[in-house]
């Protein structure tokens, strides 16, 4: 399917860096809210600007989330916000986890102005997420 003929049209953006079974969960969880998903890629830039340098470089991040059969499109990210991709896409789905709840107001208050729907992936507590993952990898794997 293009995008130009998805009726319920879902965006999820995030790092994805060291990708794992919470990642993968959440991709399945957004493509169930429509029929097109979007993953906004957070840029290399972006990451280092506002969390730490990635560990897996934006090029290698794209070819694994293009090889995950819910993902229909992905969009290189430069901005933390994701007011304006959200409105550049016409989406009327946007998922999010919790953690971004307050940085994404205006996001938010966007998608229900238009009638549109916000889901909040959870964080699966038999996950270990990409911030212990990292912290695993330092310490050698204690």
């Amino acid at each position: 399917m293009k995008r130009k003929h998805a009726k319920r049209l879902v965006f999820f953006q995030g790092a994805y860096d060291l990708i794992n079974a919470g990642h993968i969960r959440a991709i399945k969880l957004a493509k169930k809210q429509g029929d097109y998903l979007v993953i906004g890629l957070n840029s290399d830039e972006l990451m280092s600007w506002y969390k730490r340098e990635p560990i897996v470089p934006y090029n290698q991040r794209a070819e694994i989330i293009d090889s995950i059969k819910w993902v229909d499109e992905i969009i290189e990210c430069h901005e933390p916000s994701a007011f304006r991709y959200l409105k550049q896409l016409k989406a009327k789905v946007y998922v999010l986890t919790d953690e971004w709840k307050e940085q994404q107001k205006k996001s938010i208050k966007y998608i229900e102005s238009i009638g549109g729907q916000v889901v909040f992936s959870p964080r699966w507590s038999d996950i270990l997420c990409s911030t212990d993952l990292r912290a695993k990898i330092i310490e050698g794997g204690k």
